[in-house]
Order: structure tokens, then C-alpha cells, then sequence
């Protein structure tokens, strides 16, 4: 848990864990985190801090700043950030800056080169030496090809930034502590080769 010292209605001090502190001369130990109420602590000007904003790196980028909210019980922390452009934008020198979607593109086909390039000599070996590739090895590499298509179709047909994180699949905790899917989306699902099945 991390805490905030507060004086004169500003925060002087993110703390991140207990540790021992000296407000208006007064050192204290680090054990007063764990043994006085959060009402002794705000007395002193230690409040907890409650995170009330996150970056999602799908979406935003941070810009570096942070927003501290002083409340009765909490101090809340704000994380700026700022949306990622969604097109390419040409600039005034006329060299392009890559979009989110642009550079999404391009992540889909990197990781459908790096999944199909292990089991290219399949193909390097049936076009010099006629020996057919196994059928479930074909419709494989077809469906990577096929997915990789669907995830570009996909990213394309984004026009917002609130479009994005449909693009990805959502997970969640079942009760035995397993990953479970709970959305599906394009990005980073792909296939298993026939191998992995």
C-alpha cells in the first residue's frame, strides 16, 4: 500500500510501503502504518492513496504528470495521459508519423512472419525435393494467414480510440485461480500449430 504526507493541503511525499518518516520534526517508525488507525495517521497528514486512473498502453501514453486529489479519507492519484493517434499523420517536413492502426498492422504481420518462419523449410523442402507437406501443416498455415487477415481487417475498421481494446481478448480469474477468456478479440490470438494441438 503506499501513502501520501500531506501539509498545508498539498502532497509533499508519495510513500510506497511503511517506512519510518519525520513530519514537523516528529520521526516516527515505520511500524505506526500497521498499528494506528488511518484517523491517527490523517491527524499527522498521512493519508492512503487510492489509484484513480490508469494508463492503458492499447489506448493512451502517458504524458508524465500526475494529479493528486487531497479527499476526507484518501488522496487520489491521476496518472495524464493522452489518447494514441489512430491515422498516420504526414508533418509539415513531409515524413509520415505511424498511427496506432498503422503500427498495429505491423505487429500482425511480424508475429505472422515469426509463427509461420519455424515451419518454412516445409515448404523450402516440398518446392526442391517434392516432398508434400503433411495436410494439418497446410491448413495451418493457411489459418495464420487467414487470422492475420481478419486482425488487419479488424484493426482497419477501427475509427475511435474507444474501438481499440475490442481488438484484444479480455481475461479474468475463474474460482480455481485459472485464466479464463472472457472476451475474444483479434490481436494475439492465433492458431496452434499442429504440434502444439
Amino acid at each position: 500500500m503506499s501513502w501520501a504526507i500531506v501539509k498545508n493541503n498539498q502532497v509533499i511525499e508519495i510513500l510506497k510501503g511503511a517506512k519510518a518518516v519525520t513530519i514537523n520534526s516528529i520521526q516516527y517508525p515505520s511500524n505506526i502504518f500497521n498499528i494506528w488507525s488511518k484517523a491517527d495517521l490523517k491527524n499527522i497528514g498521512i493519508y492512503p492513496t487510492q489509484i484513480t486512473s490508469t494508463i492503458d498502453n492499447r489506448t493512451h501514453v502517458g504524458t508524465g504528470g500526475i494529479t493528486y486529489t487531497i479527499n476526507t479519507d484518501h488522496v487520489a492519484i491521476h496518472y495524464n495521459k493522452k489518447a494514441h493517434v489512430i491515422e498516420d499523420v504526414t508533418n509539415e517536413d513531409k515524413s509520415v508519423t505511424l498511427g496506432l492502426k498503422s503500427k498495429l498492422l505491423a505487429e500482425v504481420d511480424r508475429n505472422a512472419n515469426n509463427i509461420l518462419t519455424p515451419s518454412d523449410w516445409m515448404t523450402t523442402r516440398q518446392m526442391e525435393t517434392g516432398v508434400t507437406i503433411a495436410d494439418d501443416w497446410k491448413v495451418w498455415r493457411a489459418s495464420i494467414r487467414t487470422q492475420a487477415k481478419a486482425m488487419k481487417t479488424a484493426i482497419n475498421a477501427v475509427t475511435t480510440i474507444t474501438d481499440v481494446p475490442d481488438l484484444y481478448g479480455a481475461y479474468t480469474t475463474s474460482s480455481e485461480g485459472k485464466m479464463v477468456s472472457a472476451s475474444t478479440g483479434f490481436i494475439g490470438h492465433w492458431p496452434k500449430n499442429p504440434d502444439e494441438v
